[in-house]
Parts: C-alpha cells; structure tokens; sequence
C-alpha cells in the first residue's frame, strides 16, 4: 500500500537524523570540549529548515511532491558523506568547517520532509483511512524511529566509530528514495502561482485561528527542546555522567515515550480537548526537563527524559491533524514549509543561548531555568491561546 510505504519512507529518514543528532554533539564535544561550540554546530543543523520556507514551498508546488522528495533525499545522500570525508582527507577541521559541513548536511532534507508530508492526504484518500487514524501511525512510527535512532547511533559509534557511523547516515536517505521510486506513485504538479511561497504560506498561517497557535507556541517550545535534547543533554550526559551511552539511551527514552504518546493519539483525542492533549504535554515536558537538573544518578536523568516526551508524542499527529484538515492542497507546499521554519526559528537562538550560559553557569543551573521557560509557556497558551474543536 502506497500509504505504508510513505510512512516507512519518512520514518527511514527521521531514523538517520536522530543517529545524526547523537553522531554531532559527541562529534563536536569530543574535539572541542566547548557547549557554546556544540550550540554553534547545532545551529547548522537547524538553519535549513528556516531556509527550506524560501525555496522548500516553491520547489514542491513547481515540480511536484514526489520529484522533490526524491530529489532531496538524494541531495541529502551525497551532502551527509561531506562531513565525514573532511574528517578523512584533512587532518584538521575548523569549527568554522564543521558549522558549514553540518549545515550542507541537513541542507536538503527539511524540504524532502515538507514534500512527504504533502502526499499524506491523497494518499490516505487512496487507502480509505481518515487522516486522524494516518496520523497517529505516521506518529507512531516517526517516534519509534525517535527511539531506535539514539540507540543505533551509539551502537554504530561504539562499533563502527564515530565517521563510520555518517557514512550509515548518509545511506538511510538513498534507501528513503529508492522506497519512492518503487513502491509511490508519481504525481506531477505543476507551479500554482507567481506569489512568494514563503510569504504566501507565512500569511495564510498568520490568519487562520487554528493553525496560528500552534505555530507561536511551537517557535517557542522550541527554542527550550531544542537545546535540550541537542547541547544541555548531552553536556549533562557527557560532562556530568561521563557516558556517551547515557545520552544514547535517554534519547532512545525519549523517543519510546513520544511513541506511546503518539500512538495513543487517536484514543487521547476522543477523550480530552486538543488544548489539553497539547498544552498538558507541554506542561509535563517542562516538569520534567527540570526533573533532570536534580538527578543524581543515570537512572533518573533515564526516567526524567522519558516523562518529558510522554505526552509531547501527541502533539506531533495534533499538530498534523490540524495542518492537513484545514491547509487547501494547492497551497500544502507552501504553508508545510512555512510552518515547519516558524517552529523551528527559535531553536537556533536557544541553542546559542544555552551554549553560552552553559559556558558560564553549570549545566543544572540552564536546565531548570529552560524548564522554567516552558512551564511559563504552556500555561499562557493554555489561558490565551486556546486550540479550537467542535466540542468547543
């Protein structure tokens, strides 16, 4: 079924950015041992998906979906080998080259996922599920790739070594294309105007009551996850901990946890409001985030990690849901990437943030005052920014 094979499709490539998000931080901490440079790094592996609003929304309404995932992921392929062939033919990289080398390597990927998710509802259409029941496997399967992919990359860098491990990465995109080219029929689609796609996307988001609140909190839920999972945990797993397969885990953890909760997705939602699935999760996750400040042993740093993707897990189809019941399909390109880079905006200045005060304060210390943050957050959008239902 075409429907499944989308799935496993973005799955496989989730799968090689999560071993890629344990591969860089060891990567960059192991040669720099410097948070604030770690962040740096991180940051190029968060700019793409701003940039993908420019270009990503018109590339996939000019040539179509299906070209332009195919397109990207073979892009991907060939940009995520830079990385570990510098560390083969020079004997010295820069942190200057590292920051270019992550950012060519996640360059092309964010617009291949905004491409995917562009054929959901069609290809739904085709299989006869609602887009609800679609989006909680699509969920389920994307956070279990959340969950292997921590394991799988420490696994690779315990055996294989840490370049090694990038070249894995690299492949897991050329599979997701060759998955396309067999078993996803091509649709062709031509350009649907001259209008900016960016700024066409940004203002439908701006102006629709549903969408609009996702995306104001998403930025700043993600100025707080970001640099949680990308730099603050691992600094506490690395520095504090001393173990490389703590992070492996915890984000493995994670991942599972996200994987409950978006599985639960369809269930969760026939029982509570879309404000409380979101804004509970959010809420849970910053209690939690602030939970691993005090942990003393692995353990609990394992067990605070999980309970902060509990229910963050089901904002993911939410959100999903949302984008695809009220996004017109021949607008899809561009409001996907547009919300995608506004969600994602925040990281890169959080990430910075982070690094610095991580420089300059413990790690414990950032940590609970990033959990702090989004507590704040997830009571003021509870209050101010309601997600709206038929039950409402």
């Amino acid at each position: 079924m075409s429907i499944i094979s989308l799935i496993v499709a973005e799955s496989l490539s989730l799968l090689g950015n999560q071993i890629a998000a344990v591969a860089i931080p060891i990567l960059v901490l192991q040669y720099t041992h410097s948070p604030l440079i770690t962040g740096i790094a991180s940051v190029g592996n968060i700019i793409p998906i701003v940039l993908a609003a420019i270009v990503g929304g018109r590339a996939i309404d000019r040539f179509g979906a299906w070209n332009t995932s195919v397109t990207a992921d073979i892009l991907s392929f060939f940009s995520v080998l830079a990385l570990p062939l510098a560390f083969i033919y020079f004997d010295e990289v820069s942190t200057l080259l590292i920051f270019l080398l992550v950012f060519l390597g996640a360059l092309f990927d964010p617009t291949g996922t905004s491409a995917r998710q562009t054929l959901v509802p069609s290809l739904a259409s085709l299989s006869g599920k609602s887009l609800q029941k679609i989006n909680s496997w699509r969920g389920g399967l994307e956070n279990g790739a959340d969950f292997l992919g921590p394991i799988i990359g420490v696994g690779l860098i315990s055996a294989t070594g840490i370049i090694n491990t990038f070249f894995i990465n690299a492949a897991t995109f050329l599979v997701c294309a060759g998955i396309f080219l067999i078993a996803i029929p091509r649709r062709v689609q031509v350009s649907r105007g001259a209008e900016d796609a960016a700024l066409s996307g940004i203002k439908f988001i701006l102006k629709h009551p549903e969408i609009r609140p996702l995306t104001i909190v998403g930025m700043v839920a993600n100025f707080v996850i970001l640099p949680f999972l990308s730099l603050l945990l691992p600094v506490l797993a690395t520095s504090k901990f001393g173990s490389n397969t703590l992070l492996g885990i915890s984000l493995s953890v994670f991942g599972l946890a996200a994987t409950i909760g978006a599985t639960s997705f369809s269930l969760l939602s026939n029982r509570f409001s879309r404000s409380a699935l979101y804004y509970g999760g959010l809420l849970l996750t910053g209690g939690s985030i602030m939970l691993g400040a005090f942990a003393t042993n692995q353990y609990q740093v394992i067990l605070s990690t999980g309970l902060a993707g509990l229910l963050l897990g089901a904002g993911n189809p939410l959100s999903q849901t949302i984008l695809l019941e009220e996004t017109p399909e021949i607008i899809a390109g561009k409001v996907f990437t547009s919300f995608n880079a506004i969600h994602f905006i925040g990281g890169p200045f959080g990430l910075l943030l982070a690094g610095v005060m991580t420089e300059l304060l413990n790690v414990e210390q950032v940590i609970i005052q990033f959990g702090c943050l989004l507590i704040a957050l997830a009571i003021f959008g509870w209050y101010r920014l309601p997600l709206l239902t038929p039950k409402d």
